[in-house]
């Protein structure tokens, strides 16, 4: 049988790979004269529903629909009325209808930039009286997280360099998952968003237990240490913090190390969500979604200017959300909540108020299950596939989180802008959990499970102040920025362990009525974190050469109280960090680079002499070359990296319980990937990545007896293929109003901590069809359907557990239908 299933694997990636093959083939077509023809070229033509109304929201839209960028006097074009643009036409013909009868023109910069003004008597564009201002949904750079998208394809991201730049600029792999895409796969968690992102994993969980785990570049990240909403650390604790896809317009994820521009993480990248703002374009959403597990949730998502004052935009967003999982007792359901507002008193000044809400009520059993009667068949064969380790009358996870925060952008002299945002949080958490001993099985049916109460609190405040100023200086053009940043986190802490000696039958569970606590808790504690960072940033072009380089200096905290005891641990390490690179941009919109840079990470634990440990370091050299098709709607990227990090905490062989830094771990792979509109209505997202990771310095831990040196980092496959296709007919169609979509994606076979036990290879199927009822009567106007499957085929694949031996079972298949009114 497993032979089967390993044919049958292979076969799925033999198949994805030649649809891959044939999908970039498709794509290499791109450019001048080919399907993704440039701005120039009347064939390459966009549908265009723009009515007459102010020119400056008349650019949003077409920039909404193209991702053409504007550099414009904001005052001109808020003054100034258009005709607008109506049918298909290509962007230059859409441009000329838009400004017909106005006195202006405009000259493409380059294939994504355009400057609009009036004429001079030569025929030229006579530069505006006002500082000439890129105009964007806000007008402000950083305060439209889907400008630069169009599609499945982002051509700008602020999260690689801290300022807009363009991601061919960006001196490392960018991976930019848009909101489009997101709807049209039907993503419901952030595992399933990032499913399709080369060398990034985040690990299935459908038991519940907190926020979920990243897996970059073959490194591991736990407690949100690597992921940012909106440029600011999103979390410190995983057990009291949530992600709610639904929340944002886009994911940006930056591969390699960050800490130059972000501080202390893991080497292997961050992942950035960028929360959905105010529009002062009016735009409303609202669906009803029913499926598997009995799921059934409502979303709205409402924004638009605000009634009677031009200054103010609003934005609203909610989720509702009742559902069961694929564990038995265990439930998913989610109330979450986004309000939003955006002043603009001026074209050179932004502020927006960002809060959410989220109220979370899971599982609370780890569901670490024992791959000897699950993955593989145990001598008394497979055990039920939603067995519930756990006890079901004891089994919460009730986390609540509130934060509200700001974004301020302000362009105080021509070229230059300061650039403001904080946010403070507010979270607690009370669990009712469930772990195992050691995730062994007794008498070959029997796991003995630990209950236990964990209650914490949080409050963390984030602030990140800079300046990007852009200026020539002796035939040099140079893109700087320099800021400081502060976090503060600050948790509570409460476990109390329960006394029962509790076995569970794996084939024929008979569950406990209760259990009981001592009278008192078995751990108190109290921690504090914080981090200051200083760092500048300087991007030179001169000719096609781009030089980029950054440096930056942090000084770290730390400090926890054992309230019990007394006793106090802390460490206040400092580290610099830096990144240098080099690239060229050739006039077909390829862009080779070469970049180096370095991170650093903090440790918890202590040596033998009470001393706390030092931070982890990383090092890496990257090459990569991206290519944007000039005019196309297409971004393709590939990388070849190599990451050493150094000072890994290993076990003491010396003293059994503490620490030393003597470990080491590598990782070299290589990546590429593909996002496009390859024809008229067809959506592609594609990625492939070679992944080798190996344990290079080791000790032998006491307990076990073993060493992991040699071995292979955990859950880092060595080969992914992902590939996934959208089609929406065309109008002119018989089956105009339908768009479906399909992807696969390939994950290779993967190991635990201790490479003893091994996760198979696995391919999942996803498809997305939906429907326009507008197609069938005009009364339907705004009302689509939709059903999106999620591993379609049930493809059963395991990752590794908190124990070896043990593992984490995938998503299951999920189906679910969609009603959605958008007007």
């Amino acid at each position: 049988m497993e032979s089967g299933q390993q044919s049958g694997l292979r076969k799925a990636l033999r198949q994805s790979v030649g649809t891959l093959a044939l999908a970039l083939a498709l794509a290499s077509l791109s450019g001048p004269g080919g399907a993704l023809a440039g701005p120039a070229d009347a064939a390459a033509r966009t549908r265009f529903d723009i009515a007459a109304q102010p020119l400056a929201d008349a650019l949003v839209q077409f920039t909404a629909r193209t991702g053409i960028q504007f550099f414009v006097d904001g005052r001109l074009a808020r003054d100034t009325r258009s005709a607008g643009a109506q049918g298909a036409l290509s962007p230059r013909e859409a441009l000329t209808a838009l400004l017909a009868g106005t006195g202006l023109t405009y000259r493409f910069r380059d294939a994504d930039t355009v400057t609009i003004g009036p004429v001079d008597r030569t025929g030229a564009i006579t530069p505006p009286e006002a500082s000439e201002t890129v105009l964007d949904e806000i007008s402000v750079q950083g305060q439209s997280p889907t400008f630069g998208t169009t599609g499945f394809v982002a051509r700008r991201s602020t999260a690689g360099m801290k300022s807009n730049t363009s991601i061919l600029d960006t001196p490392a792999a960018v991976s930019v998952i848009t909101r489009e895409e997101l709807d049209v796969r039907g993503v419901q968690d952030i595992q399933t968003a990032v499913a399709y992102t080369p060398n990034v994993k985040a690990t299935d969980y459908p038991g519940g237990q907190g926020a979920p785990v990243f897996t970059i570049r073959g490194f591991r990240s736990i407690n949100l240490q690597n992921v940012y909403e909106d440029g600011l650390r999103a979390g410190f604790n995983a057990y009291n913090q949530q992600i709610e896809p639904y929340a944002y317009e886009r994911i940006d994820i930056i591969k390699g190390p960050a800490s130059v521009l972000y501080g202390q993480g893991q080497p292997g990248g961050i992942v950035n969500l960028v929360s959905k703002r105010p529009s002062f374009i009016r735009s409303n959403e609202v669906s009803l979604q029913g499926g598997s597990y009995g799921r059934v949730q409502g979303t709205f998502d409402l924004t638009g200017p605000v009634e009677g004052s031009e200054q103010f935009a609003y934005r609203l967003t909610g989720l509702l959300r009742k559902a069961d999982t694929q564990v038995a007792y265990t439930p998913d359901d989610r109330v979450f909540l986004a309000p939003a507002l955006t002043w603009r008193p001026d074209a050179d000044t932004s502020l927006t108020v960002l809060a959410k809400y989220g109220s979370y009520d899971r599982g609370g059993s780890e569901q670490s299950t024992p791959l000897l009667g699950s993955l593989n068949p145990g001598p008394l064969g497979r055990f039920r596939r939603d067995l519930f380790l756990g006890i079901p009358n004891f089994n919460k996870e009730a986390i609540e989180t509130k934060s509200i925060g700001y974004i301020l952008d302000h362009t105080f002299a021509e070229n230059w802008i300061f650039h403001s945002s904080a946010r403070f949080t507010d979270t607690s958490s009370d669990f009712n959990l469930v772990g195992a001993n050691n995730g062994s099985v007794v008498k070959e049916r029997f796991y003995k499970i630990i209950p236990y109460k964990r209650i914490q609190a949080s409050q963390a405040i984030l602030i990140d102040n800079h300046v990007e100023g852009r200026f020539d200086l002796l035939g040099f053009q140079h893109n700087v920025v320099a800021g400081i940043d502060y976090w503060r986190y600050q948790g509570r802490d409460r476990r109390t362990f329960s006394n029962d000696n509790i076995l569970i039958d794996l084939y024929n569970p008979i569950y406990p009525a209760s259990v009981s606590f001592p009278g008192a808790p078995n751990i108190v504690s109290d921690g504090r974190l914080s981090q200051l960072g200083l760092f500048v940033q300087d991007q030179i072009k001169v000719g096609g050469f781009i030089l980029t380089g950054s440096v930056r200096q942090d000084y770290a905290k730390s400090k926890s109280i054992n309230k019990l005891t007394g006793r106090l641990s802390s460490n206040n390490p400092d580290a610099l960090s830096y990144r240098a690179a080099l690239g060229y941009e050739f006039d077909a919109g390829v862009v080779p680079y070469l970049s180096y840079s370095t991170s650093f990470a903090l440790n918890a634990g202590n040596r033998r002499n009470g001393s706390v440990l030092d931070p982890s370091e990383a090092k890496q050299i990257e090459a990569g070359v991206k290519y944007q098709p000039p005019g196309g709607n297409a971004l393709y990227t590939a990388s070849v990296f190599e990451i050493t990090q150094t000072n890994v905490p290993t076990a003491d062989p010396s003293a059994p319980g503490f620490l030393i830094q003597t470990g080491e771990a590598v990782s070299r792979g290589f990546e590429v990937e593909g996002k496009a509109s390859l024809t008229d209505g067809l959506n592609m997202t594609a990625g492939y990545a070679y992944l080798d990771t190996k344990v290079t310095k080791d000790n032998v831990n006491p307990f076990t007896g073993r060493s992991n040196l040699g071995n292979r980092l955990p859950n880092a496959p060595r080969n992914t293929v992902s590939l996934f296709l959208d089609y929406a007919f065309p109008s002119s169609s018989v089956l105009a109003g339908l768009r479906a979509g399909a992807g696969i994606r390939y994950v290779g076979a993967a190991t635990d901590i201790t490479n003893i036990d091994r996760l198979p290879a696995y391919a999942l199927v996803d498809a997305s069809i939906s429907y326009d009822l507008a197609r069938l009567d005009p009364k339907w106007s705004g009302v689509t359907l939709s059903v999106n499957a999620l591993n379609l085929f049930d493809q059963r694949y395991f990752s590794a557990g908190f124990y070896q031996g043990t593992g984490f079972e995938g998503f299951r298949r999920t189906i679910f239908g969609t009603v959605a009114y958008r007007w």
